[in-house]
């Protein structure tokens, strides 16, 4: 379900990834099972039965076009023999189903997710930065939520925020603000701003809100357990570590069923959403969507996370799954948007976790009708794929890959391309897997990520 709303406030977030170490493993023999693979000399496992290259990453290195990405040579790289996007509607279901049935290398799609195209006429590649609200803007956003949670008048705003390199103890109050504000706008509100006290937790990144909490699950986890209220941080309430997920599923799923929430209020999944209707503000063609929902169980009561993710120009952003271990792309990371928003009464929104907020946003081509089309797809990556790489692909969306520059002068530099994704997973390797095909260039991108922590799939 799809939700838009018209409040003034940029509420916007900084990327808040879950990541481990990476890790070194060839993605081209992920899964393999013959003896065909060996290891370099530098320890990274190769395989003599690839096509083309022998290891991903020198593919990437020889091959990818997104380094050093800009709006002209990204047009440049646009692929001839494209498909229109009104055929590629017509003919999805022939051709998923044609894609599942003729499978080749290693791969296979036993039970795959086939989420439904997207209903648009065309789609366009973009650059954006979430860095443009001033230290002012920042402060009033403070105070907007500790003003709807009712708890302005205790709270000293010079004396609480600060920004994120102060050490943990209380800073001095006469410097706290005056810090805060030097390291927001000499870094083009690059730099976090935090404020914690013991009435509610509002963590700022450049452009917006990343983390809201105003210790609602703590404070009731404490009170059944006999402790006092505030004896738990407010920054664990968007961590879900005092809740057992009890029930999850799309909204559609789960919209009748009802729980009784932490006010003592029974209130159906559905109406839930009503609580938080107004508070995305988001920048000109961005939306979002609630792709799932979990139902939280807090001791005796119950809380709803919806998890959301926007949306540009119709098409969905790639999702971020925690278990992240390794980018294979040349000079960018491949990362995803998410949200969490907690609903424990009919009356507010009492945590969140995720991206909001209206980042600047420029073109890299003009609104493209036509794409690769999903068959093509799939086939540029049987092109470079290893025969014995064994992987089963799980669920196929089209939607927009997230890349992020990761040199230094572009850091803070975000990507959106329109891309078929590939989910997939290999119980041999013990590895989950998203491929990415650029639907304009043909570009690919994978991520690796562990299987035992992967979430949202």
């Amino acid at each position: 379900m799809r939700k838009k709303n018209d409040l003034c406030l940029a509420v916007i977030t900084g990327v808040f990834l879950l990541s481990a170490c990476a890790n070194e493993t060839d993605i081209v023999n992920l899964g393999g099972t013959t003896g065909s693979a060996e290891m370099s000399s530098d320890g990274v496992q190769s395989s003599s039965s690839g096509k083309g290259k022998s290891n991903i990453e020198d593919y990437f290195i020889d091959n990818a076009k997104y380094d050093h990405l800009s709006a002209d040579e990204y047009r440049l790289h646009l692929k001839d023999g494209r498909r229109s996007i009104t055929a590629v509607k017509e003919n999805f279901a022939a051709d998923t189903s044609y894609l599942i049935a003729n499978s080749q290398n290693c791969f296979t799609f036993k039970d795959c997710e086939i989420i439904p195209f997207p209903d648009v006429d065309d789609v366009q590649a973009v650059t954006f930065r979430e860095h443009n609200l001033t230290c002012d803007e920042a402060f009033d956003i403070i105070r907007y939520w500790l003003e709807k949670w009712g708890i302005s008048d205790k709270v000293d705003l010079d004396a609480s925020v600060r920004d994120s390199k102060t050490p943990s103890g209380d800073p001095d109050p006469e410097k706290a603000y005056m810090l805060a504000r030097d390291v927001w706008d000499k870094n083009d509100g690059a730099g976090f701003m935090f404020l914690n006290t013991e009435l509610g937790y509002v963590q700022m990144s450049g452009s917006g809100v990343g983390i809201l909490s105003h210790g609602v699950i703590t404070d009731y986890y404490a009170k059944q357990n006999g402790q006092a209220e505030g004896s738990i941080s407010r920054t664990l309430d968007p961590y879900d570590v005092f809740g057992e997920t009890v029930k999850s599923g799309s909204l559609k799923d789960l919209e009748d069923s009802s729980y009784v929430l932490l006010d003592g209020s029974e209130i159906s999944v559905s109406d839930g959403v009503k609580v938080f209707d107004d508070f995305y503000s988001f920048a000109k063609d961005l939306d979002y969507e609630i792709y799932s929902v979990d139902v939280l169980k807090i001791v005796d009561r119950f809380v709803y996370k919806y998890n959301t993710r926007r949306v540009y120009r119709g098409v969905p952003i790639a999702i971020v799954h925690r278990g992240h271990t390794k980018d294979y792309v040349h000079s960018y990371r491949l990362t995803g948007d998410g949200g969490s928003i907690y609903v424990a009464s009919p009356e507010e929104l009492c945590a969140y976790y995720g991206f909001a907020g209206k980042p600047i946003i420029e073109p890299l081509c003009s609104p493209q009708t036509e794409i690769i089309d999903i068959k093509d797809a799939m086939e540029t990556v049987y092109g470079i794929m290893s025969d014995d790489y064994q992987c089963n692909i799980d669920r196929i969306e089209f939607c927009m890959g997230y890349y992020q520059a990761i040199d230094t002068e572009d850091n803070g530099r975000y990507f959106l391309t329109p891309c078929w994704e590939f989910s997939g997973h290999s119980d041999v390797s013990g590895y989950d897997i998203s491929i990415f095909v650029d639907a304009l260039t043909g570009e690919l991108g994978f991520k690796e990520y562990r299987r035992d922590v992967v979430e949202g799939k």
